[in-house]
């Protein structure tokens, strides 16, 4: 997650880790009260919860933007970003803290796995629209743990493509900033391009 709880989305090894604990003797699952109509004859419930026994939550499925838990903490649903009716799978720890998950929607999906405090370790997107988007791989470094609440991780490696720029590998420094880009744009042609800390081009192979 990001710093302000922007960024919520959930746990791309979720349906595994999930069926283990379902399977294995160590968790019970509970279903919400609220039901939701499939259609005119069935019906069936927008969530699915899986608790330890101490009855914190370790997994959860749920068709609507669902809370976020974190460092013991329950923030309302509107502090998370990703629609209102995507599919979300939620993974968290024996804290009850949220880790990471999937969401996906009409549009695309987002992968991610969060350091410690549920700040963004790795994260996998992708959008697209009437043939226009792309998907994108974004990798960042442990955080300082004596940050306190509201830490960023800094980025330090993304991959990605998009139908605006091509394909793209970003190498980042300490503070994020972009110092080594390997690119093979939207015309085929490819850079590799050294940058400076401001970001001016110091070096380039075309």
């Amino acid at each position: 997650m990001t710093g302000d709880l922007g960024r919520r989305a959930v746990f791309g090894m979720a349906a595994t880790a999930g069926g283990a604990l379902l399977t294995g003797g160590t968790a019970d699952a509970k279903e919400s009260t609220v039901d939701s109509t499939v259609d005119d004859k069935s019906r069936a419930t927008p969530s699915f919860t899986v608790v330890d026994k101490r009855g914190r939550q370790r997994f959860l499925l749920d068709s609507r933007k669902p809370p976020l838990i974190i460092d013991g903490r329950t923030y309302p649903p509107e502090r998370r970003s990703g629609p209102e009716n995507g599919s979300y799978l939620i993974f968290n720890d024996e804290t009850g803290d949220e880790k990471g998950g999937l969401l996906v929607h009409p549009t695309g999906g987002h992968i991610a796995f969060d350091y410690p405090h549920a700040v963004d370790g790795i994260s996998l997107s992708l959008s697209a629209k009437d043939g226009v988007g792309g998907a994108g791989l974004t990798i960042n470094g442990v955080p300082d743990p004596d940050a306190g609440p509201g830490v960023r991780a800094t980025p330090r490696a993304a991959f990605g493509c998009h139908t605006t720029f091509g394909a793209q590998l970003a190498l980042c420094d300490s503070q994020g900033r972009p110092r080594i880009v390997l690119q093979v744009d939207e015309n085929d042609r490819p850079t590799i391009k050294i940058l400076d800390g401001d970001g001016k081009t110091v070096n380039e192979l075309a």
